[in-house]
């Protein structure tokens, strides 16, 4: 790998794309464990522990929230950029996309 690339790891839309995805999987994996913790606390009767846990909840679902509309717009800004160049789509890449 090049060291340019290293420097900038989102050269292209797509690869921001890319990361957006990597991290919404691992919101949703931390999501189910932070789920697993929370019912345990709540169980063994760990009231402080239950309680920062479900603020945790609370902050990955606000990220979670976040993502989404950043991966939305990265969408909307790959739409655009091929309007403007009058970059063709084939059905291959269509659904792609999908």
């Amino acid at each position: 790998m090049r060291a340019d690339k290293l420097e900038q790891p989102f050269f292209s839309i797509e690869s921001a794309i890319d990361f957006m995805q990597v991290l919404a999987e691992t919101i949703l994996e931390a999501r189910k464990e932070l789920d697993r913790e929370h019912q345990l606390a709540v169980t063994d009767g760990q009231e402080r522990r239950a309680r920062g846990i479900a603020l945790a909840q609370y902050k990955l679902k606000t990220l979670n929230g976040h993502v989404h509309r950043s991966r939305r717009t990265l969408n909307d800004l790959r739409m655009l950029r091929r309007l403007i160049l009058n970059e063709r789509l084939t059905v291959d890449q269509l659904i792609a996309t999908m």
